[in-house]
């Protein structure tokens, strides 16, 4: 009896199996398979699955004795009811399903821009602000009156008329007001700016995760049609009694763990889909098919042209800056509020005391004097909201720097990481399970089946932490393009370019701002996102 025989018949058995049983050999000889499954001396027959462990009900594996005198395929026939055919789910949300319509991603922030109430309730602000700008420059309306003097005089009417008040501000103090105004507008209209470019973030992110998604159904799928053809081969191999059945066994399960995988990424293909509808503000929108793949090159930005960029063009620091003006405004607002408006009063009064029927005119001009008050609180106040709005810009500067530095530090790590997978690891692990694969079907029992197994896992863990390092390079990348609130997410190479920054060039004066002019009417239009 040859080695590989008693290794079959031995494996053809339960391990607890202690009824003797004849095993039919191809030299015609009949041996008691107690006598082949003896277990060597000091060596236990067997272990014992605890009845707690979930499995522990299967029935142990029993095969059909091994009859040389069939032919493969009718063993292997015999062997199906053992080892049943595994089918790959079908896919019917996938990147290959062509009846489901395409959809690119800058549809998909079209799409956005018009139904996502974050940016109408920006545009909201922006628009309460000009309301704002332009109550804080009218005019104080005339007051106009009626007035009776001298009522009863002489048993007469006495004096009747009407009176007109009028204030007249001094020193450009409504100037100054809605130039303060202007400037918190004009800090609302960046902060649109902001919503726009995080709405278009999210909108990418929300792509990129579908992407990852249907490449991560793609893959498992081939994953699964790999298993799948290993598992089939092992089934040929124990049909021809080469390998011990449990091998087939061991390969079924990674097939069905695969086949797992395919239903937890057709899952999360829908829910990525769904999360990013709802980002769209259309959540009830029907599933679609996203145009991109996670192959393609990510756009090559250099740091320093990064930071460079972002010194010289971020809403935050606009917004700051605005404020700074803003601040500068009020503060000479507050200067000029001492200086006092004129009043003036005018009245046209008939004389009814006399029959003569004259017109009597009065007027009178008043102003405060600004002897106990002379507004020295709202002026303290006012500088220090310079000061305050000065460091904020430096303060606001500072955390762009942090976080770019952070999002840059993803975005090029993820990069080396996915660069390293796809031409590096992926390819060594390919070829280390084809090896192993080769060596077993080749050396037979002298080859160790763990080898395999591991080889096997190895690459799927492999392709799994590939695709893991692509979600994260897409992601970082469009961190970085946040940050740098680039207009068009592929051609961010070509926009920061290689801009220069000359440092703190656009920081505020320390002292305080001088007063600028308001921002022309023209520059009020916010820029698209456009992908």
């Amino acid at each position: 009896m040859s080695a590989t025989e008693s290794f079959v018949t031995e494996a053809s058995y339960p391990a607890d199996y202690t009824e003797p049983a004849v095993v039919a050999l191809t030299d015609g000889e009949a041996t008691p398979a107690k006598e082949v499954i003896e277990a060597p001396a000091g060596r236990r027959n067997g272990i014992k699955i605890p009845k707690q462990l979930p499995g522990a009900e299967a029935a142990p594996l029993k095969l059909p004795p091994l009859d040389r005198s069939q032919s493969t395929e009718d063993r292997r026939s015999v062997l199906r009811t053992v080892f049943p055919e595994l089918q790959i789910p079908e896919d019917h949300n996938g990147d290959q399903n062509p009846q489901l319509p395409e959809v690119t991603l800058g549809e998909l922030q079209s799409w956005a821009l018009a139904s996502s109430p974050v940016i109408r309730t920006a545009a909201a602000k922006v628009e309460r602000a000009r309301g704002v700008a332009v109550q804080a420059g009218l005019y104080p309306n005339p007051t106009v009156g009626y007035e009776g003097d001298s009522l009863g005089t002489a048993r007469t009417m006495g004096y009747n008329g009407v009176t007109l008040t009028q204030e007249f501000v001094t020193a450009g103090k409504l100037s100054l007001a809605q130039s303060a105004a202007m400037m918190e507008m004009q800090a609302a209209r960046q902060e649109l700016v902001k919503a726009r470019i995080a709405l278009a973030s999210d909108v990418r992110r929300g792509f990129f995760k579908v992407v990852i998604a249907q490449e991560r159904a793609r893959l498992n799928r081939a994953l699964a049609q790999l298993a799948g053809e290993a598992y089939e081969a092992h089934i040929d191999l124990v049909a021809g009694g080469e390998v011990a059945p449990y091998e087939a066994l061991q390969l079924r399960v990674f097939a069905q763990r695969v086949h797992n995988d395919i239903l937890r990424a057709d899952n999360d293909l829908q829910a990525s889909w769904r999360q990013l509808a709802a980002t769209l503000g259309v959540p009830d929108m029907a599933q679609h098919r996203i145009i991109g793949s996670i192959e393609q090159p990510i756009p090559e930005v250099n740091y320093d042209a990064a930071l460079s960029f972002l010194l010289t063009r971020h809403s935050d620091l606009a917004a700051a800056s605005s404020r700074v003006s803003g601040a500068g405004f009020e503060l000479a607002y507050q200067e000029a509020v001492p200086i006092p408006n004129i009043t003036v009063y005018g009245a046209l009064q008939h004389d009814d005391t006399t029959p003569l029927n004259d017109i009597a005119a009065n007027i009178q001009v008043s102003l405060p004097v600004p002897l106990f008050n002379k507004n020295e609180g709202n002026i303290s106040a006012a500088y220090a909201d310079v000061v305050k709005a000065n460091q904020t810009w430096f303060q606001t500067r500072n955390e762009l720097v942090a976080t770019l530095a952070e999002a840059y530090n993803r975005y090029t790590t993820s990069r080396s990481i996915a660069a390293s997978y796809r031409d590096g690891i992926l390819k060594d692990q390919v070829n280390a399970y084809r090896g192993a694969s080769d060596h077993f079907r080749a050396a037979g029992v002298a080859s160790d089946f763990a080898e395999v197994v591991v080889a096997q896992q190895s690459l799927s863990a492999a392709i799994s932490e590939y695709l893991q390092s692509l979600q994260d390079q897409w992601l970082a990348t469009v961190d970085l393009a946040e940050v740098l609130q680039v207009d068009d997410f592929y051609a961010m190479e070509s926009q920061v370019g290689s801009a220069t920054y000359k440092a703190d060039a656009n920081a505020p004066a320390a002292e305080g701002p001088q007063p600028t002019a308001p921002f022309p009417a023209e520059q009020l239009e916010v820029p698209a996102v456009e992908n």
